[in-house]
């Protein structure tokens, strides 16, 4: 089995994307992974799970575009299933590959895969002045874990439980089974984050005291000296000298932006009208802000005549009107069409403020063929 992983040298659409390939016996697939996957956090999860036996393993490995699952079941102590599934992919229900592999294997593929590339081809350029994948000791995913089938659990609680896909095992289930200990180890890894993004922005004295605070927190921890207390104290009179927010940071717990978006998409009907603001334009669509929630205007659905050039359509930033064509409530996807939304194809690309205008109209008619043809069924 082999897995290799090439970055596109695309500066526009392909930006911080990797082509994946894996090859095994006389079946090969390639999937393109989006800048979802990075920075490979989740992948390192995942192999840990295998790696402890904690199977079925899922990860989606790219939540964009060619939206696929590698998927790892239990066949016996040394053998796992691996195959690659569509997920959310419409009719398209094709098993990219399935076979079955040592457990050993399957990881030791992936683990050369990401070594090569980094030795060979990884532009950290191409990426966020954060993001270094090289930074990840993917050498210990070949060892056994200390503590059998526990170490995968933790690491995702720490990276935020899998971006709150799997509330069962996500962040706001695991977060209360850390030690005290390690929940300021992670506030100290967000802190860190908080530190860049305050330097980045120039505000380099709230940086220095966010710096002079935490300094000592890991030789607290060390030495058995740590008092949360203290720390609790000095972080709220910090944050309300220099106004701070830490909601800046990027948190997914119970109480943040993951709820709040399961909230609204419990809101959301098929048929029904949505106003958004484009917030990212990839080669296969537009993802949309309604409100909180991002949702998908594939190319395909945004008229009825071909789109050759999206960014001659949308500029990220645009408001759009758009209706709801499909959901899928327990993965949490949904899709917009503005094409349905015609009186004529191609107006989208012509006058889509005449589609805006005239989409109740258009909306009304589209839930009405709808229901005729459950009727008929």
């Amino acid at each position: 089995m082999r897995v290799t992983f090439t970055q596109s040298s695309n500066e526009g659409v392909f930006r911080g994307w990797i082509l994946l390939r894996i090859e095994a016996n006389d079946i090969c697939t390639q999937i393109w992974t989006s800048s979802v996957f990075d920075p490979y956090k989740e992948l390192y999860i995942w192999l840990g799970q295998i790696r402890d036996s904690q199977l079925p393993a899922k990860m989606i490995i790219d939540e964009e575009g060619h939206q696929v699952e590698l998927i790892a079941e239990y066949l016996s102590d040394l053998l796992v299933q691996f195959r690659i599934e569509p997920w959310l992919c419409g009719n398209d229900t094709t098993t990219r590959l399935k076979i079955t592999t040592e457990r050993c294997e399957l990881i030791e593929a992936f683990h050369d895969g990401v070594i090569k590339f980094l030795k060979d081809e990884y532009q950290p350029s191409q990426w966020s002045y954060i993001d270094d994948l090289s930074n990840t000791n993917w050498g210990s995913l070949l060892k056994p874990s200390n503590i059998s089938g526990e170490n995968w659990r933790t690491r995702l609680a720490m990276y935020w439980g899998g971006r709150g896909r799997v509330p069962e095992t996500g962040r706001e289930t695991v977060w209360k089974q850390l030690t005290l200990e390690q929940q300021w180890l992670v506030i100290l890894h967000d802190v860190l984050l908080w530190t860049t993004q305050l330097t980045a922005n120039g505000q380099m004295t709230e940086a220095y005291a966010l710096v002079s605070l935490y300094k000592n927190l890991p030789i607290d921890l060390a030495l058995g000296e740590f008092d949360p207390s203290w720390y609790e104290k000095r972080r709220i009179e910090l944050n309300k000298k220099y106004g701070l927010r830490e909601n800046l940071i990027v948190r997914r717990t119970s109480n943040n932006r993951s709820a709040s978006a399961k909230a609204r998409l419990k809101t959301l009907k098929l048929g029904q009208l949505v106003d958004g603001t484009i917030c990212r334009i990839r080669s296969y669509g537009v993802f949309v802000d309604i409100g909180g929630y991002y949702v998908l205007l594939h190319i395909n659905a945004i008229s009825q005549q071909p789109v050759e050039h999206l960014e001659k359509v949308f500029q990220v930033g645009d408001w759009v009107r758009a209706m709801i064509v499909w959901i899928d409530v327990e993965k949490g996807r949904v899709s917009l069409s503005t094409s349905d939304l015609e009186t004529e194809p191609g107006d989208m690309l012509t006058h889509p403020l005449l589609v805006y205008e005239k989409a109740e109209e258009m909306a009304a008619r589209y839930y009405q063929n709808v229901l005729s043809r459950m009727e008929n069924e």
